[in-house]
């Protein structure tokens, strides 16, 4: 599947206007770090842009199980490490991002593998997801992963905002979407990581 002139351009403005925020995110976040102590949930307000809007710096539950288990998730390098692979979040979310609330469940259309981010680069696989919102502005999320052969690598591909956390959006199951322990806002997004190593799933 192709992506469409016009996503390709909204892929680039969100490119143009996160691009300077990204190189500020990964100048400013070691000093806004050094404010917060061991007990803190968030960077200071004035790094606030720089945080994760879900999990704040010391990230969510696999990180804090399976990376940096027995508190070290509160820890600066293990912060530092969160915020590097989750970043400016706040912005995004704020400025770029998909409200649920505001999709129109009617419009959202799923094409390839719904399972795509569970493939753990099992094998190449991809998805797009497509949507309008209520004010009739357009919406996408392209997944897709490839897989190079035989070997333990592959290369993931993400591109316009975090649609994926939707693909199965309908009018009558809209409700289940907006529950406590979803997220209220998709980021955008616009991540290719050229080797990531194949996951057993």
């Amino acid at each position: 599947m192709k992506l469409t002139r016009k996503q390709k351009l909204q892929i680039l403005k969100n490119v143009a206007i996160e691009l300077p925020i990204e190189i500020l995110h990964f100048l400013i976040v070691p000093f806004a770090l050094l404010a917060c102590n061991e007990k803190s949930e968030n960077l200071p307000k004035w790094a606030a842009w720089f945080d994760d809007p879900d999990y704040g710096i010391n990230g969510d539950d696999g990180w804090k199980n399976e990376h940096f288990p027995n508190g070290k998730n509160r820890t600066y390098w293990a912060r530092l490490c969160w915020l590097y692979r989750n970043h400016i979040g706040v912005f995004s979310a704020k400025y770029l991002g998909v409200k649920v609330e505001d999709i129109d469940a009617g419009t959202v259309h799923t094409m390839g593998d719904t399972l795509a981010t569970c493939n753990k680069g099992q094998k190449s696989t991809e998805c797009l997801v497509t949507c309008k919102m209520k004010d009739g502005r357009e919406r996408f999320g392209y997944y897709r992963e490839i897989r190079y052969g035989k070997s333990k690598w592959y290369c993931r591909i993400y591109l316009g905002w975090k649609l994926m956390d939707v693909s199965g959006m309908r009018q009558d199951n809209k409700a289940q979407y907006l529950e406590a322990d979803d997220k209220p806002v998709l980021k955008s997004v616009w991540a290719i990581n050229p080797f990531k190593r194949v996951q057993r799933i």
